[in-house]
């Protein structure tokens, strides 16, 4: 089951990755641009935050830290 998890947690990751290039590149206002930049890169590190999690749960941020 984590394996099935992190393969579905890394497509999602490439897929954001994937939509913010194919919205960023044609988009003409460089305000438009950093916002999706900043929007992907914050749903990415979540992604990635839940991801380290998979294997070993955490039950604190402080412990999540030390991994």
């Amino acid at each position: 089951m984590a394996k099935f998890k992190k393969i579905v947690v890394g497509s999602l990751m490439v897929i954001v990755w994937g939509v913010m290039f194919a919205m960023v590149i044609p988009m003409k206002s460089s305000r438009g641009q950093v916002v999706t930049v900043l929007i992907c890169l914050i749903l990415n590190s979540i992604l990635a935050a839940y991801y380290s999690c998979i294997d070993r749960q955490p039950t604190s941020f402080r412990e999540w830290l030390k991994m």
